[in-house]
């Protein structure tokens, strides 16, 4: 018999047989590849760099599944948030013009020097120290101090000193036993000079920031 048997082998019968035996191999392993186990994948068994944007589904990751302190500003699209809910005021806040319901903010024709606002340009000529400081109070202002004006003499333009054309301050005082009243002018080269009440000068105001 194991002659015969012999006798009836071939190459081809023999290269049937492997191709038939592979191919139900193939079939039983792919049949057992598709039938895993119930929570049989674990991490090890993901390829590096397999999971793809396009293998998770929309709104499938969490809050909950990123690591704390991770996410920076390239990965946040700012344009995007919302006004945080602690800070509605943030918006108006940040260039306020006002402080408890007062301005807080120069007048129009006005500069800003460390914390006061004083006219950008003298005030024409007035023929007493009186009318000047009324014309500054009509506005909201007063006259400045002496050591005021001096002190931002390299910012605002204080006149050449020459006739009228030197500013007022609020300085009054009286050099004859009180009787006979005097006042300080300012120049823009710095000099400090005494002047008549009723002597014509040119004058700037200040006034507060917050209003």
């Amino acid at each position: 018999m194991m002659q015969r048997l012999r006798d009836k082998l071939t190459y081809g019968n023999v290269v049937a047989t492997l191709a038939l035996f592979a191919a139900l191999s193939g079939t039983a392993f792919a049949a057992h590849a598709i039938t895993l186990p119930k929570n049989s994948v674990g991490s090890r068994q993901i390829k590096h760099t397999a999971v793809t944007t396009g293998k998770i589904a929309n709104n499938a990751v969490t809050s909950a599944k990123v690591a704390s302190h991770t996410l920076t500003g390239a990965d946040i699209n700012a344009s995007q948030l919302g006004t945080v809910s602690n800070a509605t005021n943030a918006q108006t806040a940040q260039n306020s013009d006002t402080v408890g319901g007062h301005a807080a903010s120069c007048p129009s024709g006005t500069t800003l020097i460390r914390g006061v606002c004083f006219d950008s340009i003298a005030n024409e000529a007035v023929g007493s120290q009186d009318e000047a400081a009324d014309a500054c109070a009509a506005k909201g202002g007063w006259l400045p101090s002496p050591m005021d004006l001096y002190a931002i003499r390299g910012v605002l333009n204080l006149g050449t000193g020459v006739g009228s054309d030197h500013r007022y301050t609020d300085e009054v005082y009286g050099n004859t036993n009180g009787t006979n009243y005097r006042t300080v002018v300012i120049s823009g080269n710095g000099a400090i000079s005494e002047s008549e009440l009723n002597a014509p000068s040119r004058f700037i105001c200040a006034y507060p920031l917050v209003r």
